[in-house]
């Protein structure tokens, strides 16, 4: 515990090495009200991870099972889109998570606050972000923090969906309320069920909807305090986008306000319907402004990843191989290889 506690300041001191387990730790990437995240090497093989270490202040037991229930989703859950695994351990009786590390950041460092960006330079990076997040509902798991600090840049500019640090899983009865349970989140993004205690798939959602209304407008749909902000998810309805930026079209408009519905049954079916609308809408603006199709992006983007009709009028972006029944599918089925 007193290894840890010093960590801090070993790393201040230019000549020290710290060691957790096997990694020597190279400097502190950021941290969280229960956890630091280090950039650290692995000593023997030269390679270089995310370290997640719980600070010894907020390793409590429920600190603990949460960090290994995280530990235990990433290396179960296998797409390209989620980071992944690598390593789980225990330095002076406090536990840590090695994942891949994000040479690139994360999309709040690439994405500036305050500037609205038109949808083709967002849209390939929320459809990276919604096709995480579908696989996740598919294996009955709800993220319940996405945010633009939790979406990860890979070597290409892949995103990467990081932070499963409050994510749980789908209850069997959708609606039923959590009893006792502490409420979790960030409340800029947390949706109307999630404040109230039941977060659902749809939660997840409503919070790439957030990211998509603020990356839109160049602000958020609301803003204050946390407990006010909370307070105007429960029971105001977001303002128009068009106020905020009158040449997103009215077809863009429907759709993010849809996903934004307080009654997460009126939101789309999947949060891979969301992101069909999405570039639904885009492809009409497109067509109707004639502009050419090609985006630049900060984000990359597979360019083969086809449409699958999924019921009537519906279709859904999906890749193949990541074709999952969202409802018979659990942790304890195997999994497709992580592509490249």
């Amino acid at each position: 515990m007193q290894a840890v506690r010093t960590i801090a300041y070993a790393l201040s001191q230019p000549s020290r090495r710290v060691y957790v387990g096997n990694y020597v730790l190279l400097g502190e990437l950021g941290q969280g009200g229960s956890a630091h995240v280090y950039l650290a090497e692995h000593r023997f093989f030269k390679t270089r991870v995310a370290l997640k270490l719980l600070k010894p202040a907020g390793a409590g037991q429920e600190e603990i099972r949460q960090l290994q229930f995280e530990a235990h989703l990433l290396t179960h859950l296998r797409h390209r889109h989620i980071v992944q695994a690598l390593d789980f351990g225990w330095e002076q009786g406090i536990p840590y998570l090695a994942m891949e590390y994000a040479p690139r950041g994360t999309l709040q460092m690439s994405f500036s606050k305050e500037v609205p960006r038109p949808l083709s330079g967002i849209l390939p990076a929320m459809l990276q972000a919604a096709r995480a997040l579908q696989y996740l509902h598919n294996h009955r798991v709800i993220h319940c923090d996405v945010k633009p600090e939790n979406l990860l840049l890979g070597p290409s500019n892949e995103v990467w969906l990081a932070d499963f640090g409050i994510a749980t899983t789908v209850p069997p009865t959708l609606g039923r309320r959590y009893s006792g349970r502490e409420v979790r989140g960030t409340a800029r993004y947390m949706a109307p069920e999630q404040i109230q205690g039941n977060p659902l798939p749809a939660s997840d959602q409503y919070a790439l909807a957030v990211l998509v209304y603020e990356w839109l407008c160049g602000q958020p749909p609301f803003d204050g305090s946390a407990l006010g902000i909370c307070v105007q998810h429960v029971k105001t309805p977001p303002p128009r986008l068009r106020d905020h930026v009158p040449s997103i079209s009215a077809a863009i408009e429907r759709v993010v306000l849809k996903a934004l519905a307080k009654d997460p049954h009126k939101r789309f079916a999947h949060v891979l319907e969301f992101a069909s609308a999405l570039k639904q809408a885009s492809l009409l603006e497109r067509s109707h402004l004639n502009l050419p199709m090609g985006a630049a992006s900060v984000v990359s983007c597979r360019a083969d990843s086809p449409f699958y009709p999924l019921g009537r009028n519906r279709a859904y972006l999906v890749e193949p191989g990541y074709i999952d029944d969202p409802v018979n599918t659990t942790l304890g089925r195997s999994e497709q290889a992580r592509k490249a």
